[in-house]
């Protein structure tokens, strides 16, 4: 039987995300997008068909309505740990690691009203 070995829980969800990888010249970068499923603190896992190599840097955009029904955007760093190739859905692992347009929320509050 399989064992959870996350330290924090994680959430399923099906939230849209844009996503690119970080390159060093602006004008090359190239914009995806992805659907976050099993999303939690520390990362989640992006169904895409745009996998990035493993150790990739890739910035992310959320995009939500809070409980005052004003529009917040989100934007992430996140590194490729793993990537699903040849499986169903297919996409990559992601750890955060950092965040920005959080203001004085935290992610796990954001993280709820993604879902709502």
């Amino acid at each position: 039987m399989f064992k959870e070995k996350r330290k924090l829980k994680r959430i399923a969800s099906n939230v849209h995300v844009g996503f690119c990888k970080q390159q060093v010249d602006k004008d090359t970068e190239s914009y995806f997008q992805g659907i976050a499923k099993d999303c939690g603190l520390s990362g989640m896992f992006l169904t895409t068909e745009h996998l990035m190599p493993k150790g990739s840097i890739v910035s992310l955009d959320f995009q939500f309505t809070d409980i005052n029904g004003d529009s917040v955007e989100i934007q992430a760093q996140a590194v490729v740990r793993w990537t699903q190739r040849f499986r169903n859905p297919k996409g990559m692992g992601l750890e955060f690691f950092e965040f920005n347009g959080l203001g004085d929320r935290n992610f796990e509050e954001c993280l709820q009203q993604l879902l709502e």
